[in-house]
């Protein structure tokens, strides 16, 4: 009896487990485009670092999805075009000092920038001057400077996969 059980759960689990073997989490994605081209990103805001950061990092992010390959950079190549301004840098006060309340201890920082793909075949724009942003916070214990200076490659991550989801997604 506990042998036809055994072999009973054994076929149910196998059978069970067969019906997941198509399963794909979300939806199935089809872009109209292969290779996207970046432009350099242009920085309109007071993060100077920001550009060289965040080109390099939404690369990554793109070429991370498997949907789209990134096309070297300084070629003329690729289906589609993206464009990125670094619009804004914003600091607001997240924590006071317990010492003193005129004084920050933590800050928010959020980077926002703009972003337009365009089809460089046929010049049809997908998206223009999308908006999109990223933020972290940080402790001022050591400085404000040195602080938001060290945590810039994060907040570029941040945004830089904000913006290639952006790019990935079916719109």
């Amino acid at each position: 009896m506990r042998r036809l059980l055994s072999a009973s759960l054994i076929i149910l689990a196998a059978w069970g487990l067969g019906g997941c073997a198509g399963y794909q989490l979300g939806e199935a994605t089809t872009l109209p485009f292969d290779t996207v081209q970046i432009a350099p990103p242009v920085n309109a805001s007071l993060a100077p670092q920001a550009a060289a950061l965040l080109g390099t990092q939404v690369a990554r992010e793109i070429d991370r999805t498997g949907l789209a390959r990134v096309a070297p950079p300084g070629t003329d190549a690729g289906d589609a075009r993206l464009e990125i301004v670094i619009t804004k840098l914003d600091r607001e006060v997240s924590a006071d000092r317990a010492d003193d309340v005129g004084l920050a201890r933590k800050w928010r920082l959020t980077l926002t920038a703009t972003c337009t793909l365009t089809d460089r075949r046929n010049g049809r724009v997908y998206f223009h001057d999308r908006v999109v942003s990223a933020f972290d916070e940080i402790y001022t214990d050591s400085g404000t400077n040195p602080a938001e200076y060290q945590n810039m490659p994060v907040l570029t991550a941040r945004l830089a996969e904000r913006i290639a989801r952006e790019v990935v997604a079916v719109w």
